[in-house]
């Protein structure tokens, strides 16, 4: 990075008239006023960006923009027009890094695995034959009644008429249902 001061301007204000740009007055009018004040501009942007850093690389694009084959026509208030190329030029440099910053290496293994590790998957398929056991340990009626409402969500009043009962016979098997199924998988394992 290219430290800027106030004296890294004035040889550079001392052109040729050849090399003068395009607009050449208020091209040398606002390198004049970045050079005079550039500290200004420095400190107001390292607040504005809570960096230092990232307010000398911007100033630094906008010197290298002014120096560019730019074309502006009119500029009435010279050192907010810097302050806010300046701004723009940081804020543009901001969000291409946010699209492609990685995540540090340290702060990745910070983050939490959740996935179940091999104890947890060989357990949980223990538990889930063990309920498919209890599941097809009941009555076949009772059974049938079960997943019907559970596994597919049909409601009570549409079971009893699905299979000829009255609603108050499949709460009572839904109940029964549901009681053997929590005593056999609270039992402890063999």
């Amino acid at each position: 990075m290219i430290a800027f001061g106030p004296n890294l301007f004035s040889s550079s204000l001392r052109r040729k008239p050849e090399e003068a740009p395009t607009d050449g007055s208020v091209i040398a009018g606002l390198l004049a006023v970045f050079e005079t004040d550039y500290l200004i501009l420095l400190h107001r942007l390292s607040h504005r960006l809570r960096s230092q850093e990232a307010a000398e690389d911007a100033l630094h694009d906008v010197y290298v923009k002014l120096r560019s084959d730019l074309h502006i026509s009119e500029v009435r208030n010279h050192r907010a027009y810097l302050y806010r190329m300046s701004l723009n030029l940081a804020k543009n440099n901001i969000r291409a890094h946010s699209r492609t910053t990685t995540v540090d290496d340290f702060i990745l293994a910070l983050v939490p695995d959740i996935a179940p590790d091999p104890e947890q998957v060989a357990f949980a398929r223990l538990e889930m034959e063990r309920a498919f056991d209890a599941l097809h340990a009941m009555p076949e009626r009772r059974r049938r009644l079960f997943l019907a409402r559970w596994r597919d969500g049909t409601s009570q009043a549409e079971i009893a008429l699905e299979f000829g009962l009255h609603k108050r016979s499949v709460q009572k098997e839904l109940a029964r249902a549901e009681a053997f199924l929590r005593k056999v998988l609270r039992r402890p394992k063999l």
